[in-house]
C-alpha cells in the first residue's frame, strides 16, 4: 500500500500548505538565499578558495595580416613612417591575474581580482609567460599595428577622443576586468589597448624596454592613451600599471 504526502489542507474555508510542504518550501528558500549570497560575495573570497576553481588560459588570438601600416606620429611634412610587417597573431585581451598564476603558481593577487590584468611583474617574467605558451612579447610595431590598424588612426576606435574617463576619477590605480570597455576595440578586434595598463614589448630604447598602451594611472584621460604613445621602462622594475599580452 502506497503512502502519499499531504501537500495541502482545507480548514475553515481556507486552503493552506501542509506542515510537510511548508518545511520543504522553507528549505528551498534557504538554499536560494545561500546561493545568492555566495554569488554576491564570491569575488571577496580568499584566493585559496578562488584558485580551486578551473580558470583556463585564453587561447583567443586575433590574426593581423601581412602588409604595411602607418606607424608613429605624422611628420611636419604630414607623412607617416610606413612599416611593413609579416603576418602574426596577438592576444585579444591582456593576460589576467588568474592566467598568469597558472604558469607562475607563486604569484599572488588580491581576492576577487582574477580577471583583472596582471601587473607588477618584470619584463623577463612577462616574456617567460609567453614563452611557456609558445608565444613571445610583441615588438612595438606589432603592438601599434594591432592597436590602430592600417589607416594611422589616433585611437583604436578612430580619431575622436572618448568623452568618458578610462578609469574612475578618484584613483588611477583602480583597474577593471579585461575587456570591460566595449568601446576600446581596435580595427582588428583587439581589446583594451588604450584604457587599461601599459604593456611590455620586446623592443628597447635608451637601454630600457619599451612599453605601449594607456597611461590611466597618471592622467585619467584618453588624451594620453594614443596608439603612438610609449614609455621606456627598466626591465627589472615592477609597476602596478604595467602588464602585457603575447603574440605568435
Amino acid at each position: 500500500m502506497q503512502s502519499h504526502a499531504i501537500l495541502f489542507k482545507y480548514k475553515n474555508n481556507h486552503l493552506s500548505l501542509s506542515p510537510v510542504c511548508q518545511r520543504t518550501v522553507v528549505k528551498a528558500g534557504l538554499c536560494l538565499i545561500t546561493l545568492a549570497l555566495f554569488l554576491c560575495y564570491f569575488p571577496y573570497l580568499s584566493p585559496a578558495l578562488a584558485d580551486m576553481l578551473p580558470v583556463p588560459i585564453s587561447e583567443e588570438m586575433i590574426e593581423i595580416p601581412e602588409g604595411p601600416f602607418l606607424m608613429g606620429e605624422k611628420a611636419e611634412s604630414g607623412d607617416h613612417n610606413i612599416v611593413v610587417l609579416e603576418r602574426y597573431t596577438i592576444d585579444r585581451f591582456e593576460v589576467s591575474n588568474a592566467e598568469f598564476k597558472i604558469v607562475f603558481p607563486a604569484y599572488v593577487y588580491p581576492a576577487g581580482k582574477e580577471r583583472h590584468p596582471v601587473s607588477f611583474i618584470r619584463w623577463r617574467e612577462a616574456q617567460g609567460y609567453c614563452e611557456a605558451l609558445g608565444k613571445r612579447l610583441p615588438s612595438a610595431a606589432e603592438w601599434e599595428k594591432a592597436a590602430r590598424g592600417t589607416d594611422g588612426r589616433v585611437y583604436p576606435w578612430g580619431e575622436k577622443r572618448n568623452r568618458n574617463k578610462p578609469h574612475p576619477p578618484f584613483s588611477g590605480m583602480v583597474k577593471r576586468v579585461v575587456g570591460f570597455n566595449k568601446k576600446d576595440v581596435s580595427p582588428f578586434g583587439v581589446r583594451d589597448m588604450a584604457a587599461s595598463v601599459w604593456e611590455w614589448t620586446a623592443d628597447e630604447a635608451k637601454g630600457k624596454k619599451i612599453a605601449r598602451g594607456g597611461v590611466w594611472n597618471q592622467h585619467l584621460d584618453y588624451e594620453y592613451s594614443r596608439t603612438t604613445d610609449q614609455i621606456e621602462v627598466d626591465a627589472d622594475r615592477r609597476y602596478i600599471f604595467l602588464g602585457f599580452r603575447c603574440v605568435r
